[in-house]
């Protein structure tokens, strides 16, 4: 090969290696505002839970 090949190849090889690590990172960072939503909902039904009288807390039943 000559240099201007191997330049090339490894221009390419470089962009396909951000482009990826981009990819990556749009990724995690749905992810994470996914979660984030999520545990928000949690938190505000919270509020919703019935309180019993005497209970000094709430009760939650959750089943996976």
């Amino acid at each position: 090969m000559d240099l201007v090949t191997s330049i090339a190849d490894m221009s390419i090889a470089m962009h396909a290696a951000q482009t990826q690590q981009s990819v990556q990172t749009s990724l995690l960072k749905k992810s994470m505002d996914t979660s984030t939503e999520l545990v928000e909902n949690l938190l505000a039904s919270f509020d919703s839970i019935p309180k019993f009288a005497g209970d000094n807390g709430q009760l939650l039943d959750v089943r996976a």
